[in-house]
């Protein structure tokens, strides 16, 4: 037991050192370096490096004042790194943001005209006869870039999560709130540690983006920062579509796969061998126990 305990006390310093300290001390560098040189000196690297020598100078002959000084830093970057984690979680919930009206709802909006003019496209060359058949696939690409279902979120990533939901239903008759809950008990291991990694990546994607606003802060002292904090929430964005796709797709495909093992768990026969939206439906009430 107490080799377990120190092979954890182990991992978790070297997660917290990895995490949150290392990241949270070099953004404490920074801004340190930021309050050297500030907006006028900016690249002034020798500058900088002078101001290195005079402070590393200072604590020549301190080693304990310097080792302290080492945990101090480390400590400030260990907040940092807490405080970037929760910018994080705000910038996943305006990703997923779904209200209020007067704040979303002309975003909202834009999407659904764009969503429709797309659709129609695709609904009418689907009826042409001289529209070709890739022509047809590009359409319904275009329309799918948009969103997958229409869309009801001001951002990508929140339509693409909701269509989840909204694409279960049509297909399976499911409410898909009531109903994953009871399918997550269902799925095979592998199955759920690939669900639980896709939504750690998208995790993982805000919190980068939460690092693009502090480092967008240290630039109204430093401007380089600035530019550092736009490329972070741009690679954060990115990351989280592509986190956002995968999590979707692998949500749908569990639902796929296990939908008709959830129907026979409730006693359910599947007189087709497969979930029907009747039955989905009949599934979905008795899940929502009348509320």
């Amino acid at each position: 037991m107490n080799t377990f305990l120190s092979e954890l006390g182990k991992k978790l310093a070297e997660r917290w050192v990895s995490v949150l300290a290392l990241p949270g001390a070099l953004f404490t560098a920074l801004v340190t370096a930021g309050s050297v040189l500030g907006h006028r000196d900016a690249l002034d690297w020798r500058r900088l490096a002078r101001a290195a020598e005079d402070f590393i100078a200072h604590f020549d002959l301190r080693p304990v004042q310097a080792v302290l000084l080492s945990v101090v830093i480390l400590g400030v970057g260990a907040g940092i790194g807490l405080l970037a984690r929760g910018l994080g979680g705000v910038v996943e919930r305006v990703w997923l943001l779904s209200g209020p009206v007067w704040l979303t709802g002309r975003l909202i909006r834009r999407r659904q005209d764009r969503w429709r003019r797309a659709h129609s496209a695709v609904e009418s060359a689907s009826t042409d006869e001289r529209v070709s058949e890739v022509d047809r696939a590009a359409l319904a690409e275009a329309r799918n870039a948009i969103a997958l279902t229409q869309p009801a979120r001001p951002t990508w990533i929140g339509d693409r999560l909701r269509g989840v939901g909204v694409r279960v239903h049509g297909q399976y008759g499911l409410d898909f709130p009531y109903a994953w809950p009871r399918l997550w008990t269902l799925l095979p291991e592998t199955c759920r540690n690939d669900l639980i990694a896709a939504r750690a990546a998208l995790t993982g994607a805000s919190i980068q983006g939460g690092w693009g606003l502090l480092y967008l802060c240290l630039g109204t002292q430093w401007w380089p920062a600035a530019l550092v904090g736009a490329v972070l929430l741009l690679i954060g964005w990115r990351r989280g579509r592509e986190a956002a796709t995968n999590l979707a797709d692998l949500t749908e495909s569990a639902v796929d796969l296990y939908a008709a093992d959830l129907a026979l768990s409730l006693g359910v026969d599947l007189p087709s061998g497969y979930l029907t939206p009747a039955l989905g439906r009949q599934i979905s009430e008795r899940l929502r126990k009348g509320t």
